[in-house]
């Protein structure tokens, strides 16, 4: 929906912007206990959400157009336009054909202009396979009238194989490539022996059929009209310059033709190559601006997710007991096919939850140098600092989802739903360079179905840190796993109350510095937060396996006897550790029947020719 108010600029925008905040501030510190607060609050996230539709709408229209959102539509298909094009350009030149001399006084010869024309118009109506039978005809024709120049020829050419990257102009075989390869048979046939043009002409080849190949693909991600104009543009260009050479190569009076190929297709080589760069050059300034729109809309839903995340942490009451069944039908629903979608689910109290919640510490003032949440929440900044690898969530600005085997889907079912005992599960597939192994996508698809599913989860995806990120006395593992750590203690500063007090004092979060000293304080705090933390139910680590070399085998022990504390204490607190390849840590603390090897890839989620756009 478009919105209706007026545009502002200076310090008119500004006042509006700063009330604006004012309202979100006051809004957001509404509890929601009555009706009223409720309908303001609702009234403020409806007003957001049509403000952010309309900029996301905005910022859309600069890379896709309405009209390719159509899949069935021929529009931006690069063959298509190509084809179009052609066609175009054919009938330019029969309009502005004129009649030769000889046609005038009642010859019926044909010039090598109309010839050349014929051709193009050939390439046009043509199959592939009737093209290639007249091209290999023409070409036997040339044999026999230019015996020892062809002989010299073939010292340039040798055979069409030697220029198989020229016909390379388009990622895929279609009717597209039949067209352009038949004409630059064509051209590459009507070549002649002289150093000076040969030279030319294969540069000028070169650099033509990689200019359109890198131009044709924009298209494929930008679908604009504006996109779609400018390569038109360059179709046009390139089919000009085949005529040209066409009408050359038809001229039957060859050592004339030659003269003039020496003295001026020559320039018209560079002349074309200019104006194709030229051309190529805009297109490549409207694809910016296509990428960067691109951006800002994934930027801008990465931050709204997060702030979500945020906001769901701080405001978890209770334990939500179905958000496990809630996570199952959801995945099962991505797992079979059906299109992503989200539930407005209420969060209730369970009168039946085995797990009883009370708060760890009560959040009364004066209690020593403990600190509360909010207070802890200011370090976050810095502890951030140390983070390497990704929380699970920033996975989906990349708009690609996989799937994992089907045999997992069990594993991960039991998993989730499981509220009387605290389970562990985990996933290892066979190490693939390169590729996404079915361990990786199960780990993708439970933060996937948590995030849907409002379900309190901390997740992990670990790298191996950057020379960069490297610190004096740490190896690369005990980086990586600090990393790790301090990534959780993130995630989990994001739950609870501001006033809620931890039982840990300010001098811990201080002494969170990044270096190998601050490694057990960094295991304290998490311990801490994750037994402050009672709603949580879900945590996922993806790549532990990857830090365990080293100096980080003793360190990963350690870090998992945190997390297997947590689970002894009686709540419902799942673990899902996944790996590409195996672990000696892992296989030292998990028993055999909470272990599943994946041995299928990963396959990619698709909906209807197109990637999933997660709704936020």
């Amino acid at each position: 929906m478009a919105s209706s108010r007026p545009l502002l600029c200076g310090s008119e925008a500004a006042d509006v912007f700063e009330a604006q905040q004012i309202i979100r501030r006051f809004t957001d510190e509404l509890s929601g206990s009555n009706e009223l607060e409720r309908s303001t609050k609702a009234a403020q996230a409806e007003i957001d959400e049509e403000e952010e539709e309309n900029e996301r709408l905005r910022l859309r229209s600069l890379y896709e157009s309405t009209e390719s959102r159509n899949n069935q539509s021929k529009d931006f298909i690069a063959s298509e336009i190509a084809k179009d094009v052609l066609s175009k350009t054919v009938d330019k030149f029969i309009e502005n054909e004129k009649p030769s001399l000889l046609q005038r006084i009642g010859f019926s010869h044909k010039s090598a202009k109309s010839k050349a024309t014929n051709a193009l118009l050939d390439l046009v109506e043509k199959d592939p396979k009737e093209l290639e039978k007249s091209i290999d005809d023409l070409e036997e024709n040339w044999k026999k009238n230019n015996g020892r120049i062809y002989r010299s020829f073939k010292t340039l050419c040798k055979t069409l194989d030697d220029h198989r990257a020229v016909f390379a102009i388009f990622p895929s075989q279609n009717e597209y490539v039949s067209v352009l390869c038949s004409s630059l048979s064509c051209l590459v046939k009507a070549a002649r022996n002289h150093s000076e043009i040969a030279e030319t002409l294969s540069d000028s080849v070169r650099h033509i059929s990689e200019t359109v190949a890198r131009a044709s693909k924009n298209i494929l991600i930008f679908k604009t009209q504006a996109v779609k104009q400018k390569l038109a543009d360059i179709y046009a260009i390139v089919f000009q310059f085949y005529h040209k050479v066409i009408k050359w190569y038809l001229n039957s009076k060859l050592t004339r033709a030659f003269l003039s190929f020496n003295e001026t297709l020559k320039a018209g080589f560079e002349s074309t190559e200019k104006e194709l760069d030229r051309e190529i050059e805009e297109l490549y300034r409207e694809a910016q601006i296509s990428q960067h729109a691109m951006m800002a809309i994934l930027s801008g839903n990465v931050e709204r997710l997060r702030a979500e995340l945020r906001f769901q942490r701080t405001h978890y009451e209770v334990t939500d007991t179905t958000a496990g069944h809630r996570m199952r039908d959801l995945m099962e629903a991505t797992w079979n096919g059906n299109q992503f979608f989200r539930l407005a689910y209420r969060i209730e109290p369970d009168r039946d939850n085995p797990f009883p919640v009370e708060p760890t510490l009560s959040t009364q003032a004066g209690m020593g140098s403990m600190i509360t949440c909010g207070q802890a929440r200011t370090y976050g900044p810095v502890i951030e600092r140390f983070v390497i690898g990704d929380e699970g969530h920033s996975k989906f600005s990349t708009g690609q989802f996989w799937v994992a085997e089907d045999q997992v889907l069990p594993s991960l079912r039991d998993w989730m739903v499981e509220v009387q005992t605290a389970r562990i599960l985990w996933i290892s597939s066979p190490y693939e360079p390169g590729g996404v192994t079915s361990a990786y996508a199960a780990a993708l698809a439970v933060v996937t179905a948590a995030w849907q599913a409002k379900a309190p989860m901390i997740s992990h995806f670990c790298q191996r840190p950057r020379r960069d990120a490297l610190r004096a006395s740490m190896s690369i593992e005990q980086v990586g796993l600090m990393g790790l750590v301090y990534g959780l203690i993130s995630q989990l500063l994001q739950f609870n109350k501001d006033e809620d007090v931890l039982n840990i004092g300010e001098d811990t979060f201080k002494a969170l510095d990044g270096e190998e000293q601050s490694w057990d304080t960094g295991l304290k705090t998490l311990g801490v937060l994750l037994s402050h933390t009672t709603v949580l139910k879900y945590c996922v680590i993806d790549g532990l396996n990857d830090l365990e070399l080293g100096d980080g085998n003793q360190w990963c022990q350690e870090f998992l006897s945190v997390l297997l504390d947590q689970q002894r204490k009686g709540t419902p607190f799942n673990i899902l550790f996944t790996t590409a390849g195996q672990s000696r840590v892992l296989a030292s603390k998990i028993d055999v029947k909470d272990r599943h090897l994946a041995t299928r890839p990963a396959r990619e989620l698709a909906r209807w020719g197109r990637r999933i756009e997660l709704e936020l």
